[in-house]
């Protein structure tokens, strides 16, 4: 009996079916992943940690170097640069009346420069070890990637000279000071990647973005002959399409509306009842639309790919061949991969003997790599809650050519999950027979336990009139609770080894660490009472307070007891790398926007600017672009959207009055497009969990011994 296998991805859908959905969408990136990275090749083993240990020194020293600028002295404060020219000052110090995050922060300017200079050495010198370490060359061959390594080089090379001829020349650094946000976002991949995708976004809503600004448009004009003489906010043709546009942003609409009525006169308002009814409830909510379902397709465009990549690994042309069958429990694959065993009824002898009777024939996988591989389908399977079907198509795609007419659901499940399945059976062995472990693990033990520490932790977070007299009589009963949670941990010690419990129960091993530190706090300020040094122990109890609200976190034990809680768990969990990259892509924005706008109007906006302006409370002089941690917070608030005509009118300050157009516009790419689509991808991935979560509850109270027929996939 043999089996041959002459699957072409351009031709079987079926296959595609695995992009269709959010969820399997992230299954076969992640297998894509582990396939084109580590190969599952052990002589890769070394080369594997170091491309880890390189990746987390990379992002380490990127995160530094983008949250160090925080520390810069503002451009503003240099008034002896090539583009900034003040003639009557040639000092760096910075001005007193203008308004900062914190001045104490600002590093001085030298140190400041040579830290850059180490940054940017230390990029080029990672540079040309990934470049090593993958064994590229830049010279022999020459194609998209390489051309970007190029760019990054010389943009490192910028950099590096500018700031050495400004530290010569006692200047300030301008090329540095635009390039560093653009080196930011090419030094990590999954920022490219982002950027493309929300650049193409834009692009390809070009139309309806025009069709809604030409609405606007039409309605300011309408609005200008309107209400020009009426209200202030549609004064001039501008100033009206202006306002609407922040009518679009829902912020302050009955104070623009509430304007233009008169005594006897509430007809305006349907004016914007149309006005908001064509462009924001119809144009604007299909723009919202449009820019997730872009979004979406370029997901799915990147798991088609990954599908195809995967395929060919496993059924490339030059390495088909026929195989014959050895076993019925067995997953085979190309000569690259050679093939993966799933026979959990062979022992790793069996397994090894086999290895060395079959040698070059039919080029076995060793059972360390073939449970490499399966830990990985067993992983994928905790995350996103894979179906019989998801299986089908997972082991069809990388390349399943055995018999498993006779196999079940549970079947497959205890193959990918043998040692995790041994191991979950042996941990509720060994806390059934410890009666402690079996008391503390059930569920209304621990709601007990929750209220009965948050009624003790009250008792010393409770103000007293005499503290010091009082406090002690609460202390005892802390330091008793505490040692409780610690002799727990100590049996959980004595039964499981302290890696796993670290990797499977992390928030129990925090909780341990929080409960000894309060022990310790504890212990000492009950000495300092009885020594009468009230005010060490007074210190002690403030530091006590806060690590003793800290062991709140212990309630996380009791939610993961809940499927709501699983489900919220899941999704962050699978989620995460999706969420990594869109609010980095928003970082990096608000590094750019910065960048931009501190060159712009940094310096304008001192302590007492809007004193004499009652439409601008003046607590709003901390809102402003006068440095970057300043420009960090203004971000957020112009993120947020809340009074955002009144912050950019702030913002605009000692300007043209068309900046508040520049500052409205941030809108559109923070708010409209980043935080939108991870609120519609949230809510997909936790329909679909969700929806999963109870398709595998519902059959297991039903059967888990479903047949599955694999000759359907071969037909």
């Amino acid at each position: 009996y043999s089996v041959e296998y002459n699957g072409n991805p351009d031709r079987d859908e079926e296959l595609y079916e695995l992009a269709e959905n959010l969820r399997l969408q992230l299954v076969v990136m992640e297998i894509q992943k582990k396939v084109t990275k580590f190969r599952f090749n052990l002589d890769q083993e070394a080369t594997t940690k170091k491309y880890e240990i390189f990746r987390m020194i990379k992002i380490t020293l990127i995160s530094l170097y983008s949250i160090i600028v925080i520390f810069e002295k503002p451009l503003h404060c240099y008034r002896s640069t090539t583009f900034y020219i003040n003639d009557n000052k040639f000092d760096n110090e910075c001005d007193m009346t203008l308004q900062y995050l914190n001045v104490d922060f600002f590093i001085p300017e030298k140190l400041y420069r040579y830290l850059e200079l180490i940054f940017l050495i230390s990029f080029a010198c990672l540079k040309f070890f990934h470049f090593k370490l993958k064994k590229m060359s830049l010279l022999k061959k020459i194609d998209g990637y390489i051309i970007l390594q190029y760019v990054v080089l010389s943009i490192i090379t910028l950099c590096f000279v500018d700031i050495a001829v400004c530290l010569q020349f006692n200047s300030y650094p301008i090329i540095n000071f635009f390039l560093r946000g653009i080196l930011i976002i090419l030094l990590i991949k999954s920022q490219r990647s982002m950027w493309q995708i929300v650049l193409k976004i834009f692009y390809q809503t070009r139309v309806l973005t025009f069709l809604i600004f030409c609405v606007m448009l039409f309605f300011g004009i309408v609005g200008y002959f309107l209400f020009s003489e009426k209200s202030d906010d549609f004064k001039s043709i501008v100033k009206s399409t202006y306002s609407l546009f922040i009518l679009l942003s829902t912020c302050n609409f009955p104070d623009v509306m509430l304007g233009t009525f008169d005594d006897n006169n509430k007809f305006p308002f349907f004016y914007f009842l149309l006005y908001l009814a064509i462009n924001y409830f119809i144009l604007f909510t299909l723009l919202k639309t449009l820019y997730y379902s872009e979004f979406f397709d370029s997901f799915k465009s990147n798991a088609r790919k990954a599908i195809e990549e995967v395929f060919e690994e496993f059924h490339d042309s030059k390495n088909k061949r026929k195989i014959k069958k050895r076993d019925s429990n067995s997953i085979y694959i190309n000569e690259n991969f050679h093939r993966i065993s799933l026979n959990s009824k062979k022992s790793d002898e069996e397994n090894k003997a086999m290895v060395n009777d079959s040698n070059q024939k039919s080029n076995f996988l060793i059972p360390e790599q073939s449970r490499r591989f399966n830990k990985v389908l067993y992983n994928l399977n905790k995350q996103f809650y894979l179906t019989k079907n998801d299986y089908l198509k997972i082991l069809k795609l990388i390349g399943y050519k055995g018999d498993m007419a006779d196999f079940t659901k549970n079947d497959i499940y205890q193959l990918l999950n043998e040692n995790e399945y041994n191991d979950r059976k042996k941990t509720e062995s060994i806390k059934n027979q410890s009666i402690f472990l079996k008391f503390f693990s059930n569920k209304y033990v621990e709601i007990a336990i929750n209220v009965m520490d948050f009624i003790i932790m009250m008792l010393l977070l409770i103000e007293f009139e005499d503290q010091m007299q009082n406090f002690y009589l609460v202390l005892i009963p802390q330091i008793i609770w505490c040692l409780v949670f610690v002799f727990e941990f100590i049996v959980y010690v004595e039964h499981f080894p302290f890696r796993e419990l670290l990797q499977k129960e992390f928030v129990l091993c925090l909780f341990f660490c929080v409960n000894c530190i309060i022990l310790l706090i504890l212990l000492l300020t009950f000495i300092f009472i009885k020594a009468d040094a009230n005010s060490l122990a007074s210190g002690f109890l403030n530091v006590a307070k806060v690590f003793i609200a800290l062991r709140m976190i212990r309630v996380f034990l009791l939610f993961k007891k809940y499927n709501t809680f699983e489900t919220f768990s899941r999704t962050f969990h699978n989620m995460k790398n999706i969420f990594f990259g869109l609010f980095s892509a928003l970082f990096s924005f608000y590094y750019l926007f910065i960048t931009l706008t501190m060159f712009l109007t940094g310096g304008k906006i001192t302590k007492d600017c809007f004193e004499e302006d009652p439409t601008i409370p003046k607590e709003y002089a901390n809102i402003n672009f006068n440095d970057f941690g300043s420009g960090f917070l203004s971000c957020f608030c112009l993120t947020m959207i809340n009074n955002i005509n009144i912050i950019s009118k702030s913002l605009s300050y000692g300007n043209s009055d068309y900046y508040q157009g520049y500052f409205a516009l941030f809108y559109f790419i923070s708010t409209l497009v980043i935080l939108n689509i991870s609120t519609t991808l949230l809510l997909e991935m936790y329909m679909s969990i969700q929806s999963k979560m109870k398709e595998i509850q519902n059959k297991s109270e039903e059967t888990d011994d479903e047949e599955m027929n694999m000759s359907d996939l071969y037909d």
